[in-house]
C-alpha cells in the first residue's frame, strides 16, 4: 500500500518510513507541507500521516485542505503530534482527521494504528464513494452481509468468521485477480506470522464447502485467486 508522511521532523519520518517498509509499504516523504498538497492531488496514496507541521493550526488548514478535495477527500488521515491536549485532539478531529499519536509511542502501536485504517480503504474503497452492501452475489452463491450468512442454491453453507471474511473479499471484488498478499492484508489484518499455506487451506475449505459453486474460486498461478461467475468464459468448462 502507499503510504505518504507529510512533515518536517526528518529524522523521526525516516524512522515512521522505515517501520512501514518492513510492513511491504510504498512510502513517500513529503518533508515541504506547502508543496505536499500537490504532490497528493496529482498521486493520492492509500493513507497520509501528517508529523511535524509547525503548529495545530498549519495542521487543521492542512487537513481541511485535503477534505476539500474529491481526489483526497476519502483518504484515511493519521496526525503524530509531540504534545496535545483533549482540545487539540477534537479540533484536528473535527478538522477531519480520522486518528491521533502523541510522542512518544510504541512503534507496534503505530503499525496498528496504520493497519486498522488501510483496512476501511481495503474493505470500503480509495477514491470513490461505493454504496452500502449487504448482499454479495456471484452464481449460485448469495452472501448477507448482516447475517453473516452464505447460500448456495438456497442451501445454507456453514462457513468460520475467517471463511466467511475471505469469501467476501473475493465476491466484492469478483473477477479481479486478488494477489496473496492483499487477501492476506485484507482477512488476517497484515500478519507477521501467518504462512501462504493458510491462505491456501482457507481457500481449499470454502471451495468445499461451497459445493457445485467451489470452481468459481480460481487459482492464478504465481499471483493468487479471483472469484469468477459460473458463466463466465474464463472458467474451465466441465
Amino acid at each position: 500500500m502507499n503510504v505518504a508522511i507529510v512533515g518536517n521532523d526528518s529524522k523521526f519520518c525516516l524512522l515512521l518510513e522505515e517501520l512501514l517498509e518492513q510492513q511491504n509499504h510504498r512510502v513517500a516523504l513529503l518533508p515541504d507541507v506547502a508543496k505536499a498538497m500537490q504532490r497528493l492531488l496529482a498521486e493520492p496514496p492509500h493513507l497520509v500521516v501528517v508529523d511535524g507541521v509547525p503548529s495545530r493550526q498549519a495542521a487543521e488548514e492542512f487537513i481541511r485542505s485535503l477534505r476539500s478535495h474529491g481526489a483526497t477527500q476519502r483518504l484515511p488521515v493519521l496526525v503524530i503530534n509531540p504534545k496535545a491536549g483533549a482540545n487539540d485532539v477534537v479540533e484536528l478531529l473535527d478538522a477531519g482527521a480520522d486518528d491521533f499519536l502523541i510522542k512518544p509511542f510504541h512503534g507496534q502501536i503505530f503499525l496498528a494504528r496504520v493497519r486498522a485504517l488501510l483496512r476501511r480503504q481495503i474493505w470500503g474503497g480509495t477514491l470513490k464513494e461505493e454504496p452500502v452492501r449487504t448482499t454479495l452475489t456471484g452464481g449460485p452463491v448469495e452472501m448477507r452481509l448482516v447475517e453473516r450468512a452464505v447460500y448456495v442454491s438456497g442451501a445454507p453453507a456453514p462457513l468460520t468468521r475467517l471463511e466467511f471474511d475471505l469469501l467476501a473479499y473475493l465476491l466484492k471484488n469478483k473477477d479481479r485477480v486478488l494477489p496473496r498478499q492483499e487477501l492476506l492484508d485484507a482477512v488476517w489484518n497484515y500478519p507477521e506470522d501467518v504462512e501462504t499455506r493458510t491462505l491456501d487451506k482457507h481457500v481449499e475449505n470454502v471451495r468445499r464447502k461451497l459445493g457445485e459453486a467451489g470452481p468459481s474460486i480460481q487459482t492464478v498461478h504465481g499471483v493468487g485467486y479471483r472469484f469468477l461467475d459460473p458463466e463466465s468464459p474464463l472458467l474451465p468448462k466441465k
